[in-house]
């Protein structure tokens, strides 16, 4: 569970300790240092030494300096912690402190980003991300107020994060200063149980055009045209939802800004022939059929120089992604997870190594045309191009996707294929290396849907 030290999270981390015995051995406790303020530090100790008073495992990370500092910059930063060090645990559930107070907060900020039903909701009680990740919120029907008061009935201290009482973000801004006078022009209702129950109805229409648009998509296949033939005469919250649906299934909708995006619905629903640029090389091209995607990927791809990966190391890959290595040890559980097919390709593999020797390096670089080997189980070697075809890699993710290759240079895995024949595990092995890939999934807030 991800917690920062502050009321709402230590809330949450105790009731759940208290609740459900029986699962304190799968908790975790997460904690990511944003260093964005001297005294963070502290935050993360008084965390460790909370989750060590309650016998459960810690974990904690802080920023590297430089970048972006601000709130969508800082909160990605913090779920590509949490993916990594889930994804490490073979665990893909996490626990937010989220409050009732949250939802006012968020709704306004996302109101004046043009967000449509699908941002409005949010912070939903149970998300599911495209990684399988499953974020869950158990607290959004309680008031902030009354989860500090909660624990200072029972003597619980929690930390006060000294930069939410300042208003260099937008979030604390709105707490501060507009959400109370807010309540003071309408002091007969309950704000907070307002806007928690419009967000629930936002949600409950965010899932129907999901489920309605879901099969509106369901025959168009990855990378193919979207026919105008299924939106003709579909309401226009339809035709919105699919556009934002297959330009991001393209990997072009963040290359698009509000406008732009209205343009091209707007073009869309009137079947106007046009063509607009979708970042270099690519190209969006509406004809009275269909929308189209033309260019090369390739052209939009971002090179990067091959890197060393070791034993005991995580590295984080251009693109945000992060690849870890670890020593394990072949035991018949692991033998009973990869003959069940347990492990899944498309984040871990598992190679065989001599003894307990850590001395393997691997190159890891991106895909390269003519890269082959020999996949697991096969009876010869096979092009990286072919396996990805076999697998539906989409063509915009293999250049995107991590090449493990050993010290000369050979192919032996990427994330979705199978690894080499020449290292896998069998009854023989002691110690294998485990590879853990964590694609990098920024949240998208949605502008226009």
């Amino acid at each position: 569970m991800a917690v920062s030290g502050g009321a709402d999270s230590v809330a949450l981390l105790l009731l759940l300790w208290a609740h459900y015995p029986q699962q304190r051995k799968q908790m975790v406790v997460l904690h990511f240092d944003h260093a964005v303020r001297p005294d963070s530090a502290a935050d993360a100790q008084f965390v460790h030494k909370l989750a060590k008073a309650l016998g459960l495992p810690f974990a904690t990370a802080r920023r590297a300096p430089g970048g972006a500092v601000n709130e969508a910059a800082l909160r990605d930063a913090r779920m590509n912690f949490f993916r990594g060090q889930l994804a490490a645990r073979h665990a893909h559930v996490i626990f937010f402190g989220h409050q009732r107070d949250d939802i006012a907060e968020t709704m306004l900020m996302r109101l004046t980003r043009g967000s449509g039903a699908s941002g409005l909701c949010a912070p939903r009680p149970v998300r599911e991300f495209p990684d399988g990740l499953i974020a869950l919120r158990p607290l959004l029907n309680l008031d902030h107020a009354n989860l500090c008061a909660a624990l200072k009935a029972v003597g619980a201290a929690w930390q006060e994060d000294s930069s939410n009482a300042q208003g260099d973000y937008l979030r604390n801004r709105l707490r501060h200063d507009v959400i109370p006078a807010w309540k003071l022009a309408m002091p007969e209702r309950d704000l907070n149980a307002g806007v928690a129950r419009a967000r629930e109805a936002l949600e409950d229409d965010a899932a129907a055009l999901e489920s309605l648009t879901e099969t509106l998509l369901r025959d168009v296949a990855e990378d193919a045209p979207l026919p105008l033939a299924k939106i003709t005469g579909q309401p226009r919250a339809i035709v919105r939802r699919a556009l934002h649906v297959w330009l991001h299934r393209n990997g072009v909708g963040e290359n698009l800004n509000a406008q732009a995006f209205d343009t091209l619905l707007n073009a869309l629903t009137a079947a106007k022939p046009s063509r607009w640029s979708a970042g270099p090389g690519r190209w969006l091209v509406l004809d009275k059929a269909k929308l189209t995607l033309s260019g090369s990927v390739t052209e939009t791809s971002v090179a990067w120089p091959p890197m060393v990966l070791k034993p005991e190391q995580t590295v984080q890959l251009p693109d945000g992604a992060l690849l870890r290595a670890r020593l394990v040890k072949v035991d018949r559980k692991l033998l009973k997870q990869l003959q069940d097919g347990k492990i899944n390709p498309a984040q871990q593999t598992l190679f065989a190594l001599p003894g307990k020797s850590g001395a393997t390096v691997f190159r890891v670089r991106t895909w390269q045309p003519g890269d082959r080997y020999r996949p697991l189980g096969a009876p010869g070697r096979r092009k990286l191009q072919d396996l990805f075809t076999d697998k539906k890699i989409p063509a915009r993710e293999r250049r995107r996707l991590p090449v493990v290759c050993s010290e000369g240079d050979q192919p032996l895995w990427a994330p979705g294929l199978p690894p080499a024949h020449s290292h896998r595990v069998t009854s023989a092995a002691r110690t294998a290396m485990e590879l853990t890939y964590t694609p990098f999934l920024p949240i998208i807030d949605s502008l226009s849907i």
